[in-house]
């Protein structure tokens, strides 16, 4: 009888240890995520978590829409109280549960923008997969969701109403092998866990803005037409179902189309379609507008025929913030977080006069270490930031360099900042643990320091070259191209 029972106990023992890696399974995929998921759901898990938690801060306005919004957008050129919900792939399906979601769990905003583009109101087809993949649609949206592509949906979203929805709605919600095993595979020795924090703090700066978009210019080969202008019936429903839940919340809703590059073509027929459609739609809601930024930008501020740039971003940006002042205006505030996205932005510029209009007006410092000897009147008439000429910064112990600064403070130059201009080998700017060192250009033009003044950091050392262009393009401290 003794064996026996240690021969139950014995199997019992194995059982567990048998049973005990396919339980840790889902509790590793959950806790986990952004140990082994590829880089493209770092965003939606970034939006899902956003949306499904209690915040704090007040956030005044959101931005729902596809990969274009996001891109466009900029939480912190538009306010401190601005965040971007936009999802890549995404139709107004999704953008009605973000919405759900935020509103769920925190105060509503006051202002929402909405923008999708065209071939996302006109397929059937959203990011399902994606979604459920991090878990950012519940059991009970699923089955709404299953009910509306019954009743509204097309091919290829048809699959949905399959006799295997609900299997794989479960498959999902329990974080099957399946499904997530040949990420979690994928991500062993990858590195992935490292790359996607990294991209989830990023994102968390930027306040949703995840878009892989870098300041690369598009070199259109043909023009793209527009003639026909459609919107799938299940789009359609999701778009009423946005505006119904923002008319029972009470938030202002513009619906806004975004600008497209100069090779873009429209034909009468398409710009009246697009007029009557939302003409239509927002009809019965005092609380919606609609607004086409109807003049197209150059090539240089998009990365493709769809999607802004970072300069288009920022131009598109300053201009939305112009076009709504009642939207924006209480909400200006020069916070840490907003900071922390601006030196991303400028960490990131290649151009001199984008930088300086990034600056312009802001808590930023440069110091200049000028190898033209003449940067008094070669800085002003490239780049003088809002008028202000670059000012000569007069140290005692100073006989070697030519050293200048632009500030916000236009002609004071913040105490906090200090500058070292004994050694040989160049300048060094320091502000509280931060420093840096500017040496001089090998050609004709300025090395030269931008310098936070809230978060007290040095955002980064570049060089530019004075040429036939002015000061245009940045090099990074060792003199290569960014």
């Amino acid at each position: 009888m003794r064996d026996i029972f240690f021969k139950v106990i014995k199997l019992g023992v194995k059982c567990v240890l048998v049973m005990l890696p396919v339980a840790a399974f889902p509790l590793y995929c959950q806790k986990c995520m952004l140990s082994f998921c590829g880089p493209d759901y770092v965003g939606p898990y970034w939006n899902k978590e956003f949306t499904q938690m209690p915040h704090e801060k007040y956030y005044s306005t959101l931005i729902i829409g596809d990969s274009t919004a996001n891109a466009a957008y900029l939480p912190e050129v538009l306010s401190d109280s601005a965040v971007n919900l936009g999802l890549a792939g995404s139709s107004t399906v999704e953008g009605y549960y973000t919405l759900e979601d935020y509103l769920a769990n925190n105060k509503a905003p006051k202002d929402i923008f909405v923008s999708y583009m065209d071939y996302h109101l006109e397929e059937d087809e959203f990011t399902w997969d994606v979604c459920n993949f991090v878990h950012k649609l519940s059991k009970e949206q699923n089955a709404e969701i299953y009910k509306m592509v019954e009743k509204y949906g097309a091919a290829p979203v048809e699959e949905l109403t399959s006799p295997d929805f609900d299997w794989d709605v479960l498959m999902y919600s329990v974080y099957s092998p399946t499904i997530y095993s040949p990420s979690v595979l994928k991500s062993i020795g990858s590195g992935r866990r490292a790359d996607n924090r990294a991209s989830y703090q990023d994102v968390d700066t930027r306040l949703g803005r995840y878009s892989s978009i870098t300041n690369r210019e598009y070199d259109p080969e043909n023009v793209t037409g527009y003639s026909k202008f459609k919107v799938g019936k299940l789009e359609h429903e999701y778009y009423k179902k946005i505006l119904e839940l923002c008319n029972k919340k009470h938030i202002n809703v513009h619906l806004v189309k975004l600008p497209l590059s100069t090779d873009s073509g429209f034909i009468d027929d398409y710009e009246d379609e697009i007029k009557s459609y939302y003409d239509d739609l927002i009809e019965d809601y005092n609380n919606a507008d609609f607004y086409w930024f109807h003049t197209t930008y150059e090539h240089e501020f998009f990365c493709d025929q769809y999607h802004m740039n970072n300069h288009g971003a920022f131009r598109f940006s300053r201009e939305l913030k112009e076009q709504y002042l009642d939207v924006f205006k209480d909400y200006q505030q020069v916070t840490l977080q907003r900071m922390a996205a601006f030196d991303l932005d400028i960490a990131g510029e290649n151009y001199m006069g984008e930088l300086t209009k990034r600056i312009d007006d802001k808590p930023y410092t440069l110091v200049i270490l000028d190898g033209t000897c003449n940067l008094q009147d070669l800085y002003y008439m490239s780049v003088g930031v809002n008028g202000r000429d670059v000012q000569w910064l007069d140290l005692e112990d100073n006989d070697k360099y030519a050293i200048y600064f632009v500030s916000a403070n236009d002609k004071k130059f913040p105490k906090d900042i200090t500058i070292d201009a004994t050694s040989k080998d160049g300048v060094v700017v320091g502000i509280g643990s931060d420093i840096a060192q500017l040496e001089n250009t090998k050609k004709t033009g300025i090395s030269f320091a931008v310098v936070d003044n809230v978060t007290k950091k040095i955002v980064c050392t570049r060089q530019c070259l004075f040429d036939e262009k002015g000061f245009r393009d940045l090099l990074d401290s060792t003199g290569e191209n960014l």
